[in-house]
């Protein structure tokens, strides 16, 4: 895994305050993380623990430096971005082709670029089994992009655990 970049885009969800860790375990594996947050993420946690937890400035909009061409890019440094945790409007957005956020742009272009796209969602259960969500989760999953399930607690749709993700992130790094 060594010199292996990804993206790391952090959604509004209360499950954000878990990012810095994850971003911690996958740099332990020699997997450089750059991160980008939306403006609901900012309200969750703030951009200077990510950037604390990868080493970089995390990415809070998009500049006149087009970090996400140079990032998710045809030619893009990382290997493939990770959007965790995912909403169900950032996943209903990307679905649809909706590109009007930090992260929904990362996705646009990743997605246009051919990289490998990962969603590890999380939001109320009532909100994962809404079939608007559940039809957009389909129709990413029919357009190559992997879903990591959430785990099922207290009426919540949890994100994946850290251990899952990590896994799952190396699995596909291996595979390219």
């Amino acid at each position: 895994m060594k010199n292996t970049k990804i993206v790391l885009a952090v959604c509004g969800s209360v499950a954000a305050v878990e990012t810095p860790k994850l971003v911690r375990e996958l740099r332990r594996r020699n997997v450089a993380v750059e991160c980008v947050m939306s403006e609901a993420a900012k309200k969750i946690i703030n951009p200077n623990v990510l950037e604390w937890a990868s080493e970089k400035d995390a990415i809070t909009q998009i500049t006149g430096k087009t970090e996400h061409v140079r990032l998710c890019g045809v030619d893009g440094e990382a290997a493939l971005l990770l959007i965790c945790p995912a909403t169900s409007n950032t996943i209903s957005k990307i679905a649809n082709g909706i590109d009007d956020t930090s992260v929904t742009t990362f996705a646009a272009t990743a997605i246009g670029s051919g990289k490998k796209v990962i969603i590890a969602p999380a939001m109320h259960y009532s909100m994962y089994k809404n079939p608007f969500v559940s039809e957009n989760i389909k129709k990413l999953e029919k357009n190559g992009i992997t879903i990591i399930e959430p785990r099922f607690e207290d009426n919540k749709a949890k994100v994946a655990t850290n251990e899952e993700i990590v896994e799952k992130v190396l699995r596909e790094l291996k595979t390219k």
